[in-house]
């Protein structure tokens, strides 16, 4: 297996582990993420995806493996259908990344709602230098998230940036040095906890709606918060707060 699934209370963490290709994508690693996404679906809480090695995330894809691939299994979009998989993910999903995230590599940390960074990483869509484009999803994930003028400069000219500079045009929300890493992704996981699962899923859902349908969506997905027992749980907590704080 090129991937495993490790849980703690409330983190699910999908580990890569393809070291001696630089985590690099090919057809049986795909899979083997598409099914530890199924797994970890299975139970509510943030999913972090992570390399196991410190300096690695995912250096693009196998590109031998690319090479090899005929019109027919373009056309069946394994990454492009892994990255909606991804997105689609029912609660908070946070990229961890030390080191190259490029081609396969960086759409897959687009797919994620948050991506935190060390500087030293290395970010990029680089296709259009092999003479192809970045096809499963990167096209526009990456407008969506830092604009069109900069995902335009980037996509087009396969230009690399660093983690600074990812974190600067708003790629990645923290960026940190690699000696701090656990660090800033222990902070933003313990944010995440604060936050009920069942709201999470509801907000990642109304997000996702069209904006001429988002009124509808937001007002349907409260009234679900609303008759939960974990938001009257949670709402009565703070009421209790607010009377022993007045007394």
């Amino acid at each position: 297996m090129t991937v495993s699934l490790v849980r703690t209370a409330g983190v699910a963490r999908l580990v890569l582990d393809r070291p001696d290709k630089g985590n690099a994508l090919n057809v049986e690693m795909s899979r083997d993420i598409r099914h530890a996404l199924d797994e970890a679906s299975l139970e509510p809480g943030v999913l972090v995806v992570e390399s196991s090695t410190p300096g690695m995330f995912v250096s693009g894809a196998d590109i031998a493996d690319l090479r090899q691939r005929t019109r027919v299994e373009a056309l069946a979009r394994l990454n492009h259908n892994l990255f909606l998989a991804l997105e689609e993910y029912p609660w908070p999903t946070v990229a961890v990344v030390d080191g190259p995230a490029l081609g396969g590599g960086c759409e897959l940390a687009l797919a994620c709602d948050m991506r935190v960074t060390t500087s030293r990483s290395t970010w990029g869509l680089p296709e259009v230098t092999l003479g192809i484009i970045p096809s499963a999803g990167g096209m526009h994930r990456l407008p969506r998230i830092v604009g069109w003028g900069i995902a335009s400069e980037l996509i087009l000219s396969g230009r690399r940036i660093d983690g600074t500079e990812a974190h600067r045009i708003g790629l990645a929300n923290r960026v940190c040095e690699p000696d701090d890493l656990d660090d800033v992704v222990a902070g933003l996981l313990r944010d995440l906890g604060r936050a009920s699962p069942t709201a999470t899923q509801y907000a990642k859902e109304a997000m996702r709606a069209p904006a001429d349908r988002s009124r509808v969506a937001d007002a349907a997905l409260q009234a679900l918060c609303f008759e939960s027992d974990d938001a009257r749980q949670r709402l009565d907590a703070f009421l209790e707060r607010r009377a022993r704080s007045r007394a």
